[in-house]
């Protein structure tokens, strides 16, 4: 019995030191700067800047929205803060449980999704049955592994290992960094969009990386925290068609939504938007001239009638025109 006692303290012990190294690993992948930090990681530093529930509104998605979206601009034109959690190749999973990890720290009255990382087409011969079973399995690996790197980052900034020195072992990393960007991607190149924007598309549109699946816990997650979500797509070029409308339409009317979609409805809602000036890669993500024009959009078509804005402090509205003046006085040179 003793020596059954015993080898039970021994795996406690074990397995605790594990959790401890796992949780002291978590906190090394950092770097005292922005720019050396894992890309997924400098969000949380940058946010953590900003006082506890002080953000109205959040826009989640890939590098689209990253490029499309100023909260700069919209606290200039409508005094609404506002922050981008965007990532390159951005997942519907990494959405989700980056939002429950930000319900902790802020209370945002709107969660804006953009769709583009929801979907995808699929041109070749549709087996229900396999996609389904593969849909299936991808969707509990990638709750697994979310739930995972959730509670352990260390294993979600794998790729940061290979960059650290021993002194990052030791020193102590910042927690928060300010950015005047808020999670904004600026971009000053001109590289226009020369082909047709057509809409038409072969295939079938079909949600990528479990989308239909994450969505409906984004959706509960913002319900649980009176938060309400809106879907839309930005001016995506080649990226986008009339089928994937079509499947984030539906999504919208089953959740009872708002869905706006500034690609297919593109020169009703944004006339001066031009493919030739708006984008910096040929039509992939917009530069500052299409951000400024996606924004302004969304700012007095939508935000201006139904965001009212949070009460700040004298100090915390100091801080956001600091940063506003900081943001154009950069840009501007």
């Amino acid at each position: 019995m003793r020596r059954k006692c015993f080898i039970g303290i021994r795996i406690v012990c074990f397995l605790t030191l594990c959790i401890f190294i796992m949780y002291y690993l978590s906190n090394v992948l950092t770097s005292t700067e922005v720019g050396e930090y894992p890309q997924r990681n400098a969000f949380w530093q940058n946010i953590n800047a900003e006082d506890k529930d002080t953000i109205d509104i959040m826009f989640v998605g890939d590098s689209s929205v990253m490029h499309a979206i100023n909260p700069i601009q919209i606290w200039k034109e409508a005094k609404i803060t506002s922050y981008v959690m965007s990532y390159s190749v951005m997942e519907p999973k990494e959405a989700y449980f980056d939002l429950k990890k930000l319900f902790s720290k802020q209370s945002p009255k709107y969660v804006f999704i953009e769709s583009s990382f929801l979907v995808k087409m699929k041109t070749d011969s549709f087996d229900y049955f396999t996609t389904y079973t593969n849909n299936f399995v991808d969707y509990y690996d990638d709750e697994i592994s979310g739930e995972i790197d959730y509670y352990f980052p260390v294993m979600k900034y794998k790729s940061a290992w290979k960059t650290r020195r021993i002194s990052d072992f030791i020193k102590k990393h910042p927690d928060s960094i300010n950015s005047v960007y808020k999670g904004y991607k600026y971009a000053s190149e001109v590289q226009g969009f020369m082909g047709e924007h057509t809409l038409k598309a072969d295939g079938v549109a079909i949600y990528k990386y479990s989308g239909d699946k994450y969505f409906d816990k984004i959706f509960s997650l913002c319900e649980e925290n009176n938060c309400k979500v809106v879907l839309m797509t930005v001016p995506a070029g080649t990226g986008w068609n009339e089928k994937k409308h079509d499947k984030i339409a539906d999504l919208a009317d089953s959740y009872g939504v708002d869905y706006l979609d500034y690609d297919i409805n593109l020169s009703n809602c944004i006339p001066n938007f031009s493919w030739k000036t708006d984008t910096k890669d040929a039509g992939g993500h917009l530069n500052y001239s299409g951000a400024t024009k996606v924004t302004d959009t969304i700012i007095n078509n939508y935000l201006k009638q139904r965001v009212d804005q949070t009460a700040l402090s004298f100090e915390q509205i100091d801080k956001w025109n600091n940063d506003m003046d900081t943001f154009y006085s950069i840009i501007n040179n």
